[in-house]
């Protein structure tokens, strides 16, 4: 492998584990000569206390057998290298006194100096926007100074999603929505003046498709994805705001909003094609459950059953179009009947 030592870093990689629930790797992020790749260094397994000694008082170090595991990849390391890594399952009060001393060090700018911000992806620039300011204001990021950048700084792709994993954890339920929301951008593809502020009194239908067609094409885009292993399907990184989009709801702020959304809902402009006719059989076969169940369902129920087969069915993932257009139609014609049962 031709890896410049020099710039050499390492980072705690946070992994689904279906029988632990999560399990932690050690990782590298390495400068290729023409790009940032990352590899794994040493599985920590589902606690990475256990490697933490205690000599007594605010004393710790990381046990030795670490440092030699991570030799025998070809990495040396000292304990000063260690520490970042297993700062997270430190005690909160060994981790305070930690931060006093080491906040300098680590506000300190990397080394190489920092990427000038129009090199930097815009995805990139919006999340970090959207977590460090609570929101994106397309205007400000030209007169955003490079060194608010400094965080995405050479680094590997996976190295820069586990940064926004760890740091997307500070956001509440409620915000995660608002956050997708911004962070791709989808204003753009609306004209309605509130578009910018109150999103939830938008199409949703509309909505849910600009935001699929933009998830897609990150998705595909080589430049983001720089220096990654090809994946098949949906990126293991992405999922996370899919599932952010489609399990959580815009906030409802005051009255007016619900009025608002009511609306529009009461008024929606798209309509399915009117070739299109979709049995309530073969609706149900679509979305996947008996036309006892699809009966009984609830608009809640059947929005959520229809985000999830679009997400599958759409074409630029692969889907089928004919599939993608009778399953939207089907979901169309059967949300406009439960909604004028309801009023």
């Amino acid at each position: 492998m031709n890896v410049d030592e020099d710039a050499t870093r390492m980072y705690l990689a946070r992994l689904p584990d279906k029988s632990r629930g999560w399990r932690y790797m050690v990782r590298q992020s390495y400068f290729t000569g023409h790009c940032y790749r990352s590899r794994d260094l040493l599985d920590l397994g589902d606690d990475p206390s256990r490697f933490i000694v205690y000599p007594g008082g605010n004393g710790f170090y990381i046990d030795t057998a670490v440092e030699e595991a991570i030799a025998e990849m070809g990495v040396a390391v000292s304990q000063e290298d260690l520490e970042p890594i297993f700062m997270p399952f430190l005690p909160p009060h060994i981790r305070r006194v930690i931060d006093g001393f080491d906040r300098k060090s680590r506000s300190a700018a990397p080394a190489g100096g920092c990427t000038p911000a129009d090199d930097l992806h815009r995805f990139d620039r919006y999340r970090l926007h959207f977590l460090k300011q609570g929101r994106v204001d397309s205007r400000s990021l030209g007169c955003t100074p490079d060194r608010f950048y400094a965080s995405l700084q050479h680094k590997s792709r996976d190295e820069i999603e586990h940064d926004f994993m760890a740091a997307e954890r500070i956001l509440d339920a409620g915000e995660l929505a608002s956050y997708t929301y911004q962070i791709f951008d989808l204003q753009q593809y609306f004209t309605e003046r509130f578009a910018r502020s109150h999103p939830e009194g938008l199409d949703q239908d509309r909505l849910d498709r600009c935001f699929m067609d933009a998830l897609c094409r990150l998705n595909g885009d080589e430049s983001f994805w720089k220096g990654s292993d090809a994946e098949s399907g949906l990126r293991e990184h992405l999922v996370r705001y899919a599932v952010m989009f489609f399990d959580h709801p815009f906030p409802s702020r005051d009255p007016f909003h619900d009025f608002l959304r009511d609306f529009m809902n009461r008024h929606r402009i798209h309509r399915p094609p009117e070739s299109v006719q979709v049995s309530l059989a073969e609706s149900a076969r679509l979305l996947g459950v008996s036309v006892d169940v699809l009966k009984k369902m609830g608009c809640r129920a059947l929005t959520r059953q229809y985000r999830k087969l679009a997400l599958r069915h759409h074409p630029d993932k692969g889907g089928d179009p004919e599939t993608f257009v009778r399953l939207s139609a089907a979901y169309d014609k059967l949300l406009k009947a439960k909604q004028k049962r309801r009023r």
